[in-house]
């Protein structure tokens, strides 16, 4: 037992190291949801992490969510839309927090990639099984009785660029002891299916990912989703009318300030931030409803997290400067499953408000070491975050207006 936590606690450090040392390599941002504009399309459900969080991509447009998307087309010769939702830094354990109150009953097929992080990261095999089961109830619950599920395979560990050895070694026959629980338990569950796949050649120079890399691997997942598509439509008469949607803002000048591409003052204020306070990370967001979008990140994190598994929950919620010297030991947040994957540790965040004076948003920085209150001054860190509320507030104010919202129903700022 002593040398399986040992075993662990060194795993899960080794993956946290790569995830940071990977801090340069862009991943999409923008909404991951691919939609065809046509009145009857198939509608694809894309949940997980690995290849399917679009290492080495700026937009969902080249990554797997379009890819996929144009795969699928071309096969079944329907048009196709497609949600993503996952992040790279997304456990087992906390699928269903990202799912959050997301309708499955519209979609046709949930294809979930998911386990890498759990398998290098040595998650206990009964641990997984009991996530696993949550999972796939929720599925098969909540889904329409025509949808079709299938779930992916861990791909081969040794795909990874930094795996390589004994740390290839161990994750693979990690890799392979999650898989069979994930086959054995979709073996239980009618209209589901276990697909194994390899991982495509990396291009040379791209070795984290690239639109090549996610055309071959959607080609791959379209063999087998889209007779499964067929399949579901055949067995759905009733076609009813319904487009897929990332988010209903609740700050409605949120959505025109996620849309903008123009984030290159908030890119360079989080880049500063980190190397004025000596940080492993640093991010601006927005919190709203049940979800923590990224304006700008210097971790590798996609666009948005659950709100529940985010510390900056409880920023919002008082109007000061937050610090927690250890995450893993605060009771308010040592529960998070997203503490097993991020190991960030020392956390501070001051509130980002909007022109009538409430909390939008946070400005933090973050540890790996846990850290003494005392080693933040909280009026800088307030004073960061005034500047970054500066920018968001510009943002708002002057982007255009959001597709397809009707200028009339937009709020002010």
């Amino acid at each position: 037992m002593l040398e399986s936590r040992i075993a662990r606690a060194a795993a899960k450090l080794w993956y946290t190291k790569m995830i940071y040392v990977q801090q340069s390599v862009p991943v999409p941002r923008d909404s991951p949801v691919i939609v065809s504009g046509a009145d009857d399309p198939d509608r694809v459900l894309l949940l997980g992490n690995g290849p399917t969080h679009g290492w080495g991509t700026v937009t969902h447009e080249l990554a797997m969510t379009g890819q996929l998307a144009r795969a699928l087309t071309r096969r079944t010769t329907r048009p196709t839309d497609i949600r993503y939702i996952g992040d790279e830094m997304m456990p087992v354990a906390a699928v269903q927090a990202f799912i959050g109150d997301t309708s499955l009953a519209p979609f046709d097929l949930v294809l979930v990639v998911l386990s890498m992080n759990d398998a290098v990261r040595l998650t206990p095999a009964e641990e997984y099984r009991a996530d696993m089961v949550r999972l796939l109830d929720r599925l098969a619950s909540e889904t329409k009785p025509s949808a079709r599920v299938i779930l992916a395979g861990i791909q081969e560990v040794d795909s990874l660029p930094e795996y390589r050895g004994i740390a290839a070694r161990i994750g693979q026959r990690r890799a392979d002891l999650l898989n069979a629980i994930t086959r054995e338990l979709v073996g239980r569950y009618d209209g589901f299916e276990f697909f194994e796949h390899s991982a495509p050649q990396a291009e040379p120079g791209r070795p984290y990912g690239s639109p090549a890399m996610y055309a071959q691997w959607s080609d791959a997942f379209a063999s087998i989703a889209a007779p499964a598509l067929d399949e579901a439509r055949a067995l759905d008469p009733y076609r009813f009318t319904h487009d897929l949607t990332e988010h209903d803002w609740q700050w409605k000048p949120g959505e025109r300030v996620m849309a903008t591409a123009d984030h290159d003052a908030l890119d360079r204020l989080a880049q500063e931030a980190k190397q004025h306070f000596g940080a492993d990370a640093a991010w601006i967001s927005l919190m709203d409803g049940d979800r923590q979008f990224f304006v700008a990140n210097t971790a590798p994190t996609g666009r948005a997290v659950p709100a529940e598994t985010s510390v900056c929950q409880y920023t919002v919620q008082g109007d000061a400067p937050l610090v927690i010297e250890n995450t893993f030991r605060d009771e308010r947040t040592k529960d998070s499953p997203m503490n097993d994957v991020s190991q960030l540790r020392f956390y501070a965040g001051a509130p980002i408000k909007n022109a009538a004076g409430e909390n939008i948003g946070t400005f933090c920085v973050l540890n790996v070491m846990p850290k003494s209150k005392d080693s933040m001054d909280e009026q800088d860190l307030q004073a960061w975050a005034s500047r970054a509320q500066g920018e968001i507030l510009k943002l708002a104010a002057t982007a255009e207006q959001p597709v397809d919202r009707p200028a009339d129903q937009d709020a002010t700022v």
